[in-house]
């Protein structure tokens, strides 16, 4: 059972995760941009690859 008033619980992380507009971005969302930016570089060099597979397949038959 969660003690303390439902507000503090609701509300607290809400005011500890805000930021004004003259800092700079979370660390966090930086992050998430070079892991999402990582996941494209990496989902394109494989689709190269078996690309380049496929294609060696298909003339060599």
């Amino acid at each position: 059972m969660i003690r303390g008033s439902p507000q503090r619980t609701i509300h607290g992380p809400v005011r500890l995760a805000w930021r004004p507009a003259r800092l700079p971005p979370d660390q966090r969302q930086d992050s998430a941009v070079t892991y999402v930016a990582l996941c494209v570089v990496c989902a394109i060099a494989l689709k190269k690859h078996f690309r380049a597979i496929w294609l060696k397949a298909r003339l060599g038959s």
